[in-house]
């Protein structure tokens, strides 16, 4: 389903390629999924590929990689304030330095979630609106540090999701990615096909296509899937610590999830 998966087909043995030492011609250039020109003394092409970012210093002639960047990259952007972003696999959000033309990761707690499109305004500098592959936009108001649903930042609103947040904050997140996004990408879940990464437990995977008593045996009794998904239960986690935290995820879901919750999924996709 993710575009990134797809793209690694055609590279997986090329991750750890090094910076490219020769210039290759545009007909060689990988897939371009965004591009970009950033202005100065020498006008510069940017662009995302399916094998990393590259740049060309004569109007797309010819090409050269960004070292350390050799990994599909989804997006590449000038902002209004002349900034450049990319979104990289396993990397994040980027930001180019324009003096030393280095990247440096911004942020790399999108989970599954990758970005297609960003853009700002001269009105809010600070402020950032992002579209991910899933059709939702995601906020930032502090230059791409910290992103939030455009809905805003989650609150409880009941004692048992506020119990169960605390308790995913706990036990979950480190895996399962803040706010239930899901396992970042890794170089490891890109390229082994054995690797099961854990899934995103908002709106965004199949979470909702299971009861809310299955969900609990999962905790509890942890998955026949994945040694990773401990039996909790052996942890000490109760059945009523398994219900608030069913409580705190179905807080991350819309109402077409909690109205096709479980069995009525099937309906709910046609």
């Amino acid at each position: 389903m993710l575009i990134v998966r797809i793209l690694l087909v055609s590279i997986l043995t090329g991750l750890s390629a090094p910076v490219i030492a020769e210039l290759i011609p545009f007909d060689k250039l990988p897939k371009v999924n965004g591009f970009t020109i950033m202005d100065g003394e020498d006008e510069q092409y940017l662009a995302a590929t399916d094998k990393g970012l590259f740049y060309s210093q004569d109007q797309g002639r010819t090409w050269g990689g960004f070292e350390g960047f050799e990994l599909p990259a989804t997006m590449i952007t000038k902002t209004s304030q002349g900034s450049i972003y990319a979104f990289v696999a396993a990397k994040g959000l980027a930001l180019l330095d324009r003096k030393t033309r280095q990247w440096r990761v911004v942020n790399n707690e999108f989970g599954s979630q990758y970005l297609l499109q960003l853009t700002t305004t001269n009105g809010i500098p600070a402020r950032m609106v992002a579209l991910n592959q899933y059709g939702k936009f995601l906020v930032s108001d502090n230059y791409g540090i910290e992103w939030q649903k455009m809905s805003g930042k989650y609150q409880p609103r009941t004692a048992e999701e506020e119990r169960g947040q605390k308790i995913y904050m706990t036990i979950c997140q480190s895996c399962h990615g803040k706010d239930g996004v899901g396992e970042n990408y890794s170089i490891q879940s890109l390229t082994d096909k054995k690797y099961i990464s854990a899934p995103a437990l908002d709106a965004s995977a199949h979470a909702w296509h299971h009861t809310d008593d299955d969900l609990v045996k999962t905790i509890l009794e942890g998955s026949p899937r994945s040694p990773r998904m401990a039996a909790w239960k052996k942890a000490g986690i109760t059945e009523q610590d398994a219900r608030d935290l069913v409580s705190y995820m179905k807080s991350l879901w819309t109402q077409r999830e909690l109205d096709c919750q479980g069995p009525k999924h099937m309906e709910c996709m046609n």
